[in-house]
């Protein structure tokens, strides 16, 4: 009989003990502070960086209205007094540089750019680096209109300007008509050892080459152009002439097919 008690007394002793130990588990977490509390880690939304935001309105801004100055000089042949417009050129190139880098950090960040590779195809790249080189060349309007006219896009897109907008086909096309003239002047002065035009020739012609692999609207126009030509280029008896000419619209044919 003693045994019995015994052990109906244990199993009721572990019994309570396991109740209450219930009872002040429910007890502790209904009281624990909410700041104490497990919380799930979650990524926080990014917000628009107000200093990039900044820099690129202001560098867009930058590059319209000291562009618009450079270009009247120079259409106007107006004297160059107190080199305003060589400031103007090289202050509208800069403000080209500093909006295309705040887009740049926009979508990747500084700290993570992707490799080399990537980001030599990447446009916004590209025409930063050509900007660059053309503050510390001759000056010219082809090589400054691009800029301004992007620019300008961009300013109308930000503030939503319909007119402009509207227009923006027809300006993306005068950007493209505009790169085909300045190769052509570039190979010109190239030809006449005009400073160094052979290099500013040269860095141009890839980038313009990773434009029509990469990009479909200068494909396009490269196709349209080949199309024209196609006619004249095919009666000059030369056989590298014609190796190259066949090489050249088979590379844009299969580009094409691959889009």
């Amino acid at each position: 009989m003693s045994s019995s008690a015994s052990t109906t007394a244990v199993t009721e002793e572990r019994k309570k003990v396991s109740d209450n130990g219930s009872a002040k588990q429910v007890e502790t977490n209904a009281t624990v502070n909410p700041s104490h509390r497990k919380r799930r880690l979650m990524a926080k939304a990014g917000g628009v960086n107000p200093l990039k935001y900044k820099a690129w309105v202001g560098g867009h801004i930058m590059c319209v209205v000291f562009g618009f100055i450079s270009v009247i000089f120079q259409l106007l042949r107006l004297p160059n007094k107190y080199y305003i417009n060589s400031i103007s050129y090289r202050l509208s190139l800069f403000g080209a540089v500093m909006a295309l880098g705040a887009t740049i950090s926009r979508k990747y960040g500084f700290s993570y750019l992707p490799s080399f590779s990537t980001l030599v195809a990447q446009q916004n790249f590209q025409f930063s680096v050509l900007a660059c080189i053309w503050v510390f060349t001759f000056k010219s309007i082809f090589k400054l209109l691009p800029f301004l006219i992007i620019s300008t896009l961009q300013l109308a897109s930000e503030k939503n300007i319909e007119p402009i907008l509207k227009q923006s086909g027809e300006l993306a096309s005068l950007i493209a008509f505009d790169e085909l003239f300045l190769i052509f002047y570039l190979l010109i002065r190239t030809i006449f050892f005009r400073n160094t035009s052979g290099f500013q020739l040269v860095i141009f012609l890839v980038f313009y080459w990773l434009r029509i692999m990469f990009n479909d609207e200068t494909r396009t126009l490269f196709r349209t152009i080949v199309a024209r030509l196609d006619g004249k280029v095919s009666g000059v008896k030369n056989e590298k002439v014609q190796h190259m000419w066949k090489k050249t619209k088979m590379f844009i044919d299969e580009k094409g097919t691959d889009a």
